[in-house]
């Protein structure tokens, strides 16, 4: 399967890092067409400008040009999708925001029919989508915040992808306080888990 996956950190030698790491290692099991896409160290910019927002609204093709041509590619040849953050402020990392806001274009994710009505997928081919991320907060609060990174993902992403696309979500709760045990537990839960996707 080709898989793109989406990574989003500032720092190299980070938790999040390591959990990448145990990622692409299970992946490698079964021999997954791995393409990695690393926000942070691409330079990647996650602002969405006036021009582009026009563009987005008036002519999406046009949008499609320069860093975004080579990411649309990337999408396009996707069949499974796997995003590796930090949970910060209850939800996905302005970098990561801002390419979904950049990326997830109409006539690339969607195309929305001219005489209105709903927008249809063009993303049925993804059939497999997984996240790995960590939380400050321990899992009963976000659970009265209603989870909104999680919600993003499986609620608004998934929603686009393959009618029975396999989904994934591995989640740290409670990073900043955990033990190194339990770290280390999950970094082995995260390589096992991946190693079993076929």
């Amino acid at each position: 399967m080709n898989v793109l996956v989406v990574y989003c950190h500032p720092h190299p030698e980070s938790y999040c890092h390591a959990l990448l790491e145990r990622v692409l290692a299970g992946l490698a099991v079964n021999g997954h067409d791995v393409d990695l896409l690393d926000l942070y160290a691409e330079g990647f910019d996650p602002v969405l400008r006036e021009g582009e927002w026009l563009d987005y609204i008036h002519n999406p093709a046009r949008s499609i040009s320069g860093v975004m041509a080579e990411h649309v590619l990337r999408i396009e040849r996707a069949e499974g999708l796997v995003f590796v953050f930090p949970t910060w402020f209850f939800g996905l990392p302005a970098m990561l925001k801002g390419w979904l806001d950049r990326a997830w274009l109409p006539g690339v994710a969607f195309d929305i029919p001219p005489n209105g009505g709903v927008a249809r997928s063009r993303l049925r081919r993804i059939r497999f989508l997984a996240t790995v991320t960590t939380t400050g907060l321990p899992w009963l609060a976000l659970q009265v915040l209603g989870f909104p990174g999680q919600r993003t993902i499986t609620r608004g992403i998934r929603v686009g992808l393959a009618a029975r696309c396999r989904h994934l979500w591995l989640a740290l709760h409670a990073i900043d306080t955990t033990t190194r045990e339990r770290r280390e537990r999950f970094l082995v839960t995260v390589e096992r888990r991946f190693a079993m996707v076929r």
